[in-house]
């Protein structure tokens, strides 16, 4: 055994977690990876603004928790409530309530949490979704991931992490002796189409399984080997939060952590 692997500390769980954020962030940049998903630092710099997209999805899920979303008079209190009445906040409320599951789906929840337990082929791992909303209709448990953003692809079934989420769906699904079914729901009002959902068979979900292990697999071997180096891209790392506090960055970066006066 090498001076290396006898000193790499240990750094994975004995069950690895799998997120849609993590998993596109170990495809992205192992450095980035350890540094934010095994270590747990705070960002170190400015990344893609992200307020809106929290907003919406914190708005939302207040809205629902406290009443309907198509309730003119329940919106208005909450938005004017929490000081958020502006023009694009209540345009993507709108939106979305005319597509809301609950006006078309029976069993409609939002803001739920689901998981799916890969036991082997070793290694083990915990896939887990936050799912913004979901109905069950025609056979499916259709479920909604909002999106505030640009539309990142056409079809869900090549988009990685709507791959895990209808991993973790399908198992949720087939409790109830249904199939599962992925949505995008694009908020903003420029994105005129969403993509095509994705509702995978049972081949679909063999594969993704597979997609998901073999990363695992090579975390172990990264954690082994203790290398966890970055990609060294500049594209990659001039929004990487934390390119200025990196070895491999490729772009500069200002660190924004506060600094105490002494």
């Amino acid at each position: 055994m090498s001076e290396r692997r006898a000193r790499a500390p240990k750094l994975l769980p004995d069950i690895v977690s799998l997120t849609p954020t993590s998993y596109e962030r170990w495809r992205r940049c192992r450095r980035e990876y350890l540094i934010a998903d095994l270590l747990g630092v705070p960002a170190s710099d400015d990344g893609p603004n992200s307020v809106v997209g929290v907003l919406i999805h914190d708005m939302l899920r207040y809205v629902h928790e406290h009443g309907a979303c198509d309730a003119a008079e329940h919106v208005d209190d909450v938005l004017g409530g929490h000081g958020f009445d502006s023009d694009l906040v209540r345009s993507m409320i709108e939106r979305h309530a005319r597509r809301c599951p609950a006006r078309s789906a029976s069993s409609a929840r939002h803001e739920i949490d689901l998981v799916r337990f890969h036991r082997s082929p070793a290694p083990m791992f915990m896939a887990s979704a936050r799912i913004d909303a979901r109905g069950v209709h025609d056979g499916f448990v259709d479920v909604r991931d909002y999106k505030t953003g640009r539309r990142q692809t056409d079809r869900l079934a090549e988009d990685r992490s709507a791959r895990l989420q209808a991993f973790v769906v399908a198992n949720h699904a087939r409790v109830q002796g249904l199939r599962g079914r992925v949505r995008y729901e694009h908020l903003a009002p420029e994105i005129l189409d969403d993509p095509e959902p994705f509702e995978p068979d049972d081949d679909d979900l063999l594969a993704i399984e597979e997609e998901l292990r073999s990363p695992v697999e090579a975390m172990r071997e990264e954690q082994a080997q203790g290398e966890w180096a970055g990609v060294s891209d500049q594209e990659v790392c001039r929004t990487c939060r934390y390119r200025s506090i990196c070895a491999y960055s490729a772009a500069p970066g200002a660190a924004i952590w506060p600094v105490l006066a002494l």
